[in-house]
């Protein structure tokens, strides 16, 4: 139960509703239920009763939602004045937003339905209840002249603190409306993934999805969560492109069903993006929805497909057709696993990086161009640092918008282009970041043709991608990719794509005609 406490004016309505809203909780405010069970408003039973019979009935319903089902509890200014409440309120995280008088003045001084803000010791009341409000506090959040915005991430960063954390390991958060975690990343987490992970007290068994190479990791990941008191199985998956089918889906669903698994239990995902959108999908419907853990072991992976919620699967007539968005519980990436992986999925990683620098126009960008090459070698340090940024950028868009209505459109950049070469080559072309890579420079020369990004920001795309030995040209063919992209999830009608018009400055939904596309095409095919 979290519950909010504070002064008139402190803002608890509003941050609550935001606080609900990224944790996946019901928001309460004792002010409304006592509303609706009375049929009266707070200001007329003062009016009509007096405030000793409004604490009373405000007693009795505190103490009603504390004792039910877990929520978001914002409290009127005066619910903490009773000593059985403030009892009641042991083993909640209580949350008091901290606000100046004067600055709770400000803000109500024209709300006429608060029955106490015309009492002539409106200031007295206000220093008594200080004490009261800090003694129940387990965090203190200063509101004046903050957004609540501003201050429901503070909250959650508190509330998401991992105090067992290794030195020199890196923590992201991520607040979506499904669901808010922390994305751990540095070097040998794999160690301490015990301490790495929320509580999940009602979890007896966790399953693992992971493909036969992966076996080391698997290993440390189940030796960490048995020391987590849970029951541990292996599920073998491919961890290839052409696995990521409802024919998978389906044949693990069918071995999570032999193993009696329950909605309190655990799925977690061990591998590279296929093995991540595996474990998403499951765990978004098997029992309608399971908690969900990724240790992406691949850069790819954990620079980007294991952050945000989405998991996709292929059909016959293209990439990523079928999917869901499902927010896992913690997303713990060992870079030095990723170090490790082939050149394949180490560049496409790659490309991935070079991707959310070019869209934040940040200081990722500097970091690709002053050490490219230890990035290209595989530097572990400067790697978890890349990824880091990496991971930054893209939680704080998803955060802001978890289903693709708006800036996460953004992290499409490159892509209408890319899995269209991607299907006019074959599924496989994308696993090195190739098509990645390609299409980001074919925006690039859309986005110069349109006249929105001059010719030194397309010589910026290709200096960053060639840095990291990823290409940017190729000879394509207009009429094949047009077919590719009418199967595009952007398309309406006609394809639609993601271009820059500055550094840093994404727009989505961007149509071209049919000649400035055969310039790109034109554009792509000349060696520079």
């Amino acid at each position: 139960m979290i519950v909010i406490v504070g002064f008139m004016g402190a803002g608890k309505t509003t941050v609550g509703h935001l606080l609900s809203e990224k944790l996946g909780l019901p928001f309460v405010d004792t002010d409304l239920v006592i509303e609706q069970r009375t049929g009266r408003s707070v200001r007329q039973i003062f009016a009509d009763d007096g405030e000793p019979a409004f604490r009373v009935l405000e007693d009795e319903i505190t103490a009603e939602l504390l004792a039910g089902p877990d929520a978001v509890l914002a409290l009127g200014g005066g619910g903490v004045g009773n000593p059985a409440t403030r009892r009641s309120l042991h083993g909640c995280q209580v949350i008091y937003l901290q606000v100046g008088y004067e600055e709770s003045m400000l803000r109500i001084a024209h709300d006429e339905y608060r029955p106490l803000l015309r009492a002539p010791d409106l200031q007295a009341i206000f220093r008594r209840r200080l004490a009261s409000y800090e003694g129940v506090a387990t965090q203190v959040v200063a509101t004046d002249g903050r957004r609540p915005e501003a201050i429901c991430l503070d909250i959650l960063e508190r509330l998401a603190q991992v105090p067992s954390a290794p030195a020199g390991t890196a923590s992201v958060l991520v607040s979506c409306t499904g669901g808010t975690y922390n994305v751990h990343v540095g070097a040998g987490l794999l160690a301490d993934a015990d301490h790495l992970l929320p509580a999940l007290p009602h979890a007896r068994t966790a399953v693992l999805l992971a493909a036969g190479p992966d076996k080391d990791a698997v290993d440390a990941v189940t030796e960490a969560l048995r020391r987590r008191g849970l029951e541990v199985h292996w599920i073998e998956v491919p961890d290839r492109e052409e696995a990521k089918t409802l024919d998978t889906v389906a044949r693990v669903a069918g071995e999570l069903a032999d193993l009696a698994v329950h909605r309190d239990d655990l799925i977690v995902g061990v591998g590279g993006e296929v093995v991540c959108d595996l474990a998403g999908f499951l765990a978004s419907t098997y029992n309608r929805g399971m908690p969900l853990v990724l240790f992406p072991t691949t850069l790819v992976a954990q620079a980007d497909a294991a952050v945000g919620g989405k998991a996709s699967l292929n059909l016959r007539q293209g990439r990523n057709l079928v999917g869901t968005v499902h927010q896992p519980v913690a997303v713990v990436a060992d870079v030095a696993l990723a170090a490790g992986r082939s050149s394949h999925e180490y560049r496409a990683g790659l490309a991935e990086i070079v991707k959310h620098a070019l869209i934040s126009g940040g200081d990722l960008i500097s970091l690709l161009d002053d050490r490219a090459a230890e990035l290209r070698e595989g530097n572990v340090a400067v790697l978890a640092e890349a990824v880091t940024r990496s991971v930054t950028v893209k939680a704080a868009i998803v955060s802001s918008d978890e289903r693709e209505q708006g800036s996460r459109l953004h992290l499409n950049y490159g892509h209408t282009f890319g899995h269209a070469i991607e299907q006019v080559l074959g599924l496989d072309a994308g696993d090195d970041g190739a098509a990645t890579a390609v299409g980001m420079m074919a925006a690039a020369h859309l986005a110069r043709r349109q006249g929105r990004i001059p010719d030194e920001i397309v010589g910026l795309h290709r200096r960053l991608l060639e840095d990291m030995r990823l290409p940017t040209e190729g000879t394509f063919d207009l009429a094949s990719l047009r077919e590719a992209w009418l199967r595009d999830k952007k398309y309406r009608g006609g394809a639609r794509f993601v271009v820059l018009n500055g550094l840093g400055r994404p727009e989505a939904g961007v149509p071209a005609d049919d000649d400035s596309l055969a310039a790109v095409v034109r554009d792509l095919a000349v060696t520079a």
